[in-house]
């Protein structure tokens, strides 16, 4: 007969379970309309990218596209839409913002169990016209240019007392008012290292302050804070970097195509106090890590994969079916599309500049889009 287990043996064997739950090894998540129903999820390890060596301040030349030879890990069936604004990261999943006309409610995919579940949708949300979407203190924000602002949040209920899993439930809050801002003209956004502070750049719609600014959110709080008619210098969005002590991004001002830049990190409000405050100090990037070709670049989008690990991917077409394209940069279906993804370090050296660090690492892959799409969008990125 076989031998029976210690229960020694037995607990050993659950602390390795745990352990390994725990271990859960992140990666990059691609999301790609090649699906004529909506998007495929890739998954990408980083770790097995290409390395490509530092030259310089002139960016090396990606390796050459391949087509993706793992199947994808899932499908998310939504509405085509240009770029990632309608999708977001929230927690452990990523929620679709626009699945369709006929599902009643919002897809949320967990990448590490590769479980499906769904999200109610917040009153008048078909209605949304370019929102703005931000994951913050354990909240999902949606801010819409013409309705009040809503935040999707767990419910405060506590866990049963038999000690029995409790299933997450999420609901709806509406706020106050609208946000002091254009959802539909933001530029870029960046989460305070205290967590629970949201800073905005965008066109202003408070009367008085016709001019763009930044602006941020006290999440606790609720409340929101002008604090001057300036923006921060990124494209999208910025991370805080605890080694660079400030928000890390990609370049917004125009001589800084291309290049990333990091940014003084801004006081968060108190209550009671004047808040005008003067623009951060920033500084440019020396290296460049893309071009922006008008024939070929789509967009971009940084993922931050801490202790000092970026990412950077880029959204290109194809070069060889360029010439498909019109003037008025339509790009119809089953025109091939370029993601070309770089990991790397970023740090100042002796002299005070920002420079990659570490060996550079590449990975560049192919498909085919199924629908009509028009102008540039970033690709669909998120690092979980």
């Amino acid at each position: 007969m076989p031998k029976r287990k210690s229960s020694d043996e037995c607990c050993a064997g659950g602390a390795v379970k745990r352990t390994a739950a725990l271990q859960w090894k992140q990666h990059l998540y691609l999301l790609l309309d090649d699906w004529e129903s909506g998007y495929s999820v890739h998954r990408l390890d980083v770790d097995a990218f290409v390395p490509a060596a530092v030259t310089g301040a002139d960016d090396p030349p990606h390796p050459p596209p391949e087509r993706f030879t793992e199947p994808p890990v899932a499908h998310i069936e939504s509405d085509h839409v240009s770029g990632s604004s309608f999708f977001v990261s929230h927690g452990t999943k990523i929620l679709a913002m626009v699945p369709g006309e006929s599902s009643p409610a919002i897809p949320a995919l967990d990448p590490r169990t590769l479980g499906l579940s769904v999200c109610p949708w917040p009153s008048s949300a078909r209605d949304y016209v370019l929102p703005f979407f931000a994951s913050v203190a354990g909240k999902l924000f949606v801010f819409p240019d013409d309705t009040r602002s809503v935040y999707l949040g767990d419910d405060d209920h506590p866990p049963p007392r038999d000690g029995k899993a409790r299933r997450r439930r999420w609901s709806w809050t509406a706020m106050d008012a609208r946000a002091p801002f254009y959802a539909s003209r933001v530029t870029c956004y960046a989460v305070h290292p205290d967590g629970r502070t949201l800073f905005v750049s965008a066109a202003s719609r408070e009367r008085g302050h016709p001019r763009s600014g930044t602006f941020s959110l006290d999440t606790e709080r609720l409340e929101w804070t002008r604090h001057g008619d300036w923006l921060l210098p990124f494209s999208g969005q910025a991370y805080f970097d605890a080694e660079l002590e400030g928000w890390v991004g990609i370049c917004g001002e125009r001589r800084g195509a291309g290049r990333l830049c990091t940014c003084d990190v801004v006081a968060p409000p108190v209550a009671g106090e004047l808040t005008t405050t003067s623009p951060p100090s920033w500084k440019l990037g020396e290296d460049e890590l893309f071009r922006k070709d008008p024939k070929l670049h789509l967009g971009a989008k940084l993922e931050y994969m801490g202790h000092g690990r970026f990412c950077l991917v880029e959204h290109l077409l194809h070069k060889d079916d360029e010439h498909l394209r019109s003037e008025a940069y339509n790009c119809p279906p089953r025109l091939r599309h370029v993601l070309c993804v770089t990991t790397f370090g970023l740090r100042y050296n002796k002299e005070g500049q920002l420079r990659t660090t570490l060996q550079r690492a590449r990975a560049c892959k192919t498909y085919k889009i199924h629908h009509d799409s028009r102008g540039s969008h970033k690709p669909v990125a998120f690092w979980l």
